[in-house]
């Protein structure tokens, strides 16, 4: 199985056009609860053709500095537990195509066009979604699928999904066509 080994703040140089430190903050607000740094995420692949030697599964290990511990810790002051979750999975996802899929620049979308990201390069849309509940992973998976198959230009589709849980966390992405 191969290893991707990061920081989150990876994520900020390998996006310089999008606004990601608070995702990253939020990453580490819930991996920290988790467990020690590195957190680790299990990550099942299905229908990618990524370049880089992944096949069904990888290991993707995730570190962080401590300027965003340090503000991790007052996240939970600041915002709801879902919306952590959800920003979180959204670095997870830049991190996992900053490092796969580099050449894939993320675009945000507008409210309702049934994906969070365009993929401009790629003419594919980006769902990304976080759970707390490994037990809701799958099932938010399938409806992701439906959601952004649904997206307005019908383009193909990467859905990524994270379960940020104890003692590590899994990730199911995959990657859809249009029938």
């Amino acid at each position: 199985m191969k290893t991707v080994e990061s920081m989150i703040e990876d994520i900020i140089a390998a996006h310089p056009d999008l606004y990601l430190e608070h995702c990253a903050v939020m990453a580490v607000a819930l991996m920290s609860r988790k467990s020690l740094k590195p957190y680790e995420f299990m990550v099942t692949c299905e229908g990618l053709n990524l370049s880089s030697n992944v096949e069904k599964s990888l290991l993707l290990r995730v570190s962080w500095d401590e300027f965003t511990a340090a503000k991790a810790h007052r996240m939970w002051q600041t915002e709801q537990r879902k919306a952590i979750a959800e920003r979180a999975a959204v670095a997870l996802g830049a991190l996992l195509f900053a490092k796969l899929v580099p050449e894939a620049k993320m675009r945000v979308t507008r409210l309702g066009e049934r994906a969070d990201f365009w993929l401009p390069r790629l003419q594919c849309a980006l769902e990304v979604s976080g759970t707390e509940s490994h037990s809701e992973l799958s099932r938010r998976h399938r409806e992701k699928i439906v959601q952004v198959l649904s997206n307005p230009l019908q383009w193909n589709a990467h859905v990524i999904v994270c379960c940020f849980d104890a003692p590590h966390g899994y990730i199911e992405w995959s990657y859809h066509e249009q029938e």
